[in-house]
């Protein structure tokens, strides 16, 4: 096992993340910064099951920030021979294994039952905010705001659209719901509408269309939505459109800026960093918060570089 080097990005199967390979050395960066391990068992190279975990959970960009803040990552290579194959033994995993995560304190000791057989980004989400908050740890914002995102993503969440007349207010006056997730601005058939994602677990549909008739709103059933060219009209108007953005930010911002709300807790601290760089306007298009945010924070952090994390 490499001792003293980090190994990400030459394999596919670890994702964006930046592994320490040495579990002692892991456990010993995690005592003096005060962290928990995460410590990751994977075979590399791997099967397709292998290779979608990187690239599916530990490649999102918000995901690979929240582990770098809060974790000591450590990868283990479950079919390697010698130290990787001693560790396998210290805690009883088979070798040539689909991906398995443990949450260890600083002195070893297991914080959580592990993470197996479950191989999707909302799986892992989940478990990370439980292990925060089990050690009495303030989950961020904008990490919570993955997890909603995380649902619309996975098909666990529900989608109505309303009349509006006015998307723009519309957008706003939904977005208030604690339910909703996402707003987007459009049309069907002529009319101004807001479509929306909402969390069932938070609240029904009867209860959503109650609340959306009490704002001057009413549901409509029917199809053909197409988006507006100009969606998130706040936001359009705040420099933060120039920030890689998933769609749960893009709809908190867009609520928070008429509202002169602080927008600190719905950003991470790269996303933050780059909002303030004097350079983010010329660096970045308008159009960014739009953007796919897999493909559009590499892209400017290319331009304006990253927030480098001492260890």
């Amino acid at each position: 096992m490499q001792q003293n080097s980090v190994s990400f990005r030459e394999h596919r199967e670890l994702g964006e993340v930046a592994w320490l390979r040495d579990h002692d050395r892991g456990l010993a960066l995690a005592s003096r910064q005060g962290k928990p391990v995460l410590l990751l068992f994977q075979e590399v190279p791997g099967c397709s099951t292998c290779v979608r975990f990187g690239q599916d959970v530990l490649a999102h960009p918000l995901m690979v920030e929240l582990i770098a803040d809060r974790f000591v990552p450590v990868a283990i290579f479950n079919n390697y021979p010698g130290a990787d194959a001693e560790i396998l033994r210290r805690y009883n995993e088979p070798s040539w294994n689909n991906p398995v995560v443990r949450f260890l304190g600083s002195d070893g000791t297991e914080l959580s039952p592990k993470l197996a057989d479950r191989y999707d980004a909302l799986g892992m989400h989940e478990k990370i905010t439980s292990v925060l908050e089990m050690g009495g740890e303030n989950v961020p914002g904008y990490f919570r705001l993955l997890g909603r995102d995380l649902l619309v993503n996975y098909g666990q969440s529900d989608c109505v659209t309303y009349t509006t007349p006015c998307f723009w207010s519309g957008e706003t006056s939904l977005a208030q719901h604690p339910a909703v997730i996402t707003t987007e601005a459009g049309w069907v058939a002529g009319e101004e509408v807001v479509q929306v994602h909402f969390d069932p677990r938070e609240a029904s549909r009867p209860d959503l269309d109650a609340y959306a008739r009490a704002e001057g709103f009413s549901p409509t059933e029917s199809g053909g939505f197409e988006m507006d060219r100009e969606p998130q009209f706040y936001l359009r108007k705040n420099s933060a459109r120039h920030l890689p953005l998933t769609p749960a930010q893009r709809t908190r911002i867009n609520l928070a800026v008429p509202y002169r709300s602080s927008l600190a807790d719905l950003l991470s601290p790269q996303q933050s960093a780059w909002l303030a760089d004097p350079q983010l306007q010329q660096s970045s298009a308008d159009e960014t918060y739009r953007q796919d945010i897999r493909h559009s924070w590499p892209a400017l952090a290319a331009q304006l570089g990253r927030i480098e994390k001492k260890t």
